[in-house]
């Protein structure tokens, strides 16, 4: 099982942009095969904080789900929407 946490600090004028980009790739994550829970939120208390939670049931799912067109396309956008880096821990259990 992989769990991938972390967050990233959008552009605040990027933010409906972001939900509406984001709830895209989110159903898409999740109708993935291996894909046991796929989560994006915004941080309580921290505007333009988005943060993902997402489970895996192995590494080669996961491994197939970076290499996705949706999820090359959402990394692609979401990097020209942040204000700063990424911070993401995976967790290979």
């Amino acid at each position: 099982m992989i769990i991938v946490h972390g967050g990233i600090t959008v552009d605040p004028a990027r933010i409906d942009d972001v939900d509406r980009a984001g709830q895209t790739f989110q159903q898409a994550s999740l109708a993935e095969d291996g894909c046991l829970e796929y989560q994006l939120s915004w941080k309580v208390g921290e505007p333009g904080h988005l943060r993902l939670l997402e489970i895996w049931a192995s590494k080669d799912q996961h491994e197939a789900h970076k290499a996705q067109p949706h999820t090359r396309e959402w990394t692609s956008f979401i990097s020209g929407a942040a204000s700063a880096p990424p911070q993401f821990t995976d967790l290979d259990l």
